[in-house]
């Protein structure tokens, strides 16, 4: 879910609960984070930005190996060794709960009424083109933007889907989409929502276009690439979600 603390609604310094999931801001004497370990005797917080853990009230960090699947589901990393071969490859990944599931064929949580975007980006992260430029974020990580845009914001949270439903070590067989259609709705300036219906295909079209305009700025090959395919799409943005549509 979004990244912020369940009391003050902030996203500064924000710690998940390990034992419970919550999140709260702080570590410090009298934070959130702090109390909620005092109250209900849950100790190991992970730091959501800087992916360290802390055992509270002792304040201490946690440096342990076996929590490394933790912070990996939370930001998978791809290399391009990976990337390449993500096709070639029919090995089932198995869950926490046992269950098994093929990278990049798992499920998106339907939070309200957003399985109209659901669909869409579920297509769309199976385009290879643009599903690798997304999984490899050093492609777009140093893209500069004007002051003040929000833009980039999807182009972020994109990439971050997109690495977590194509990661092969997930704990569960479903990704929820909530901070990707989070910034949906406030760069689109609620014509997109999660809380009623919307058109697929319009949502895919403003959806690309938002991609593309705010992809531009760098002259380097791998963006052009996902530029001409941001730009292909958009303009079949119909017959993509079309059922009359020829295979």
């Amino acid at each position: 879910f979004e990244k912020l603390c369940s009391i003050s609604l902030s996203h500064i310094n924000v710690y998940a609960c390990l034992v419970c999931g919550k999140y709260f801001q702080g570590r410090g004497l009298k934070s959130h984070a702090y109390i909620h370990s005092v109250q209900l005797s849950h100790h190991v917080f992970l730091n959501l930005h800087t992916l360290k853990f802390y055992c509270l009230p002792d304040n201490y960090e946690i440096i342990d190996s076996s929590l490394e699947d933790i912070t990996y589901v939370l930001k998978p990393t791809f290399t391009a060794q990976h990337i390449a071969h993500l096709d070639k490859q029919a090995k089932l990944s198995r869950a926490y709960d046992g269950t098994t599931y093929l990278p990049g064929i798992v499920g998106l949580n339907n939070i309200k009424a957003n399985d109209y975007a659901n669909a869409v980006l579920q297509a769309l992260s199976n385009v290879p083109p643009l599903r690798n430029y997304f999984l490899e974020e050093e492609n777009y990580r140093r893209i500069q933007r004007p002051p003040g845009d929000i833009m980039f914001l999807l182009v972020q949270r994109f990439g971050e889907l997109m690495r977590k439903l194509w990661n092969p070590r997930n704990f569960k067989a479903h990704v929820s989409p909530h901070e990707m259609l989070q910034a949906v709705v406030l760069c689109s300036k609620k014509n997109f929502q999660i809380t009623k219906q919307g058109d697929g295909v319009e949502f895919l079209s403003w959806f690309l276009n938002a991609l593309h305009a705010a992809l531009g700025g760098t002259k380097r090959k791998k963006k052009s690439e996902c530029g001409e395919v941001l730009g292909e799409l958009s303009g079949a943005a119909v017959p993509l979600l079309s059922p009359c549509s020829p295979p």
